[in-house]
């Protein structure tokens, strides 16, 4: 990361909660949102304000959200994510349609992303590999799940790839056809960290985000 991890997750909730179109949350209510705590939070919070990113008054406002997003773009980084992969011989769409139905059932929070994200949202490149946000804490329930679906792990790369993370990651997250996506800020991020066809996948996301923000 080239901001601390804190940071991170304040601009990440902070962004999560602005999308999602909910009130303008207090410091108290982010630095639990974000499990920090308050004195935390507002010095964190000082620092976005001082470059002129949101204000702090009742509530913490957004000055411009796009440019926000696009600042914590840049300095995202999706690859220092832990990670655990495996590998399927169905197509990623089918896989996608598995795991969402597995993980409803089961009630087990995840959320895709990068281009298993962009296909429910804004379509444009056909994912190869599946990308998915689980809890760390989970990875042996999912490992179990995967065996039972002859979904393997992988000894280097594979085309299912769970992001290991914690809660607030999971900020945001929406409910497409029955998938669940990471918010639509976290994935701006993410696929400007994958970079290349993740770039141009990200610049047609901001148009959708533009979109949302003007009919609030």
């Amino acid at each position: 990361m080239l901001i601390p991890e804190k940071l991170n997750t304040i601009i990440r909730v902070i962004l999560a909660n602005t999308f999602s179109n909910k009130p303008d949350l207090a410091v108290p209510e982010l630095a639990k949102e974000a499990k920090l705590t308050s004195g935390m939070a507002k010095r964190l919070l000082v620092r976005l304000e001082k470059s002129g990113y949101l204000t702090i008054k009742r509530g913490i406002k957004l000055t411009n959200p796009i440019k926000l997003m696009k600042a914590w773009g840049y300095t995202y980084s999706l690859r220092e994510i832990e990670r655990s992969e495996f590998i399927s011989a169905e197509r990623p769409q089918y896989i996608i349609l598995k795991i969402a139905n597995w993980a409803r059932k089961e009630k087990m929070p995840y959320a895709f992303t990068l281009f298993s994200a962009t296909e429910h949202v804004s379509p444009y490149v056909a994912p190869s590999t599946t990308h998915i946000y689980i809890l760390k804490s989970d990875l042996q329930i999912w490992q179990k799940f995967f065996r039972d679906e002859k979904i393997l792990p992988a000894e280097k790369e594979g085309n299912v790839v769970c992001l290991l993370v914690n809660e607030d990651y999971f900020n945001g997250i929406e409910d497409i056809r029955g998938a669940k996506i990471v918010s639509l800020s976290q994935l701006y991020a993410d696929l400007m960290s994958f970079g290349g066809r993740g770039e141009e996948a990200a610049q047609e996301l901001t148009k959708v985000i533009d979109r949302r923000l003007k009919n609030v």
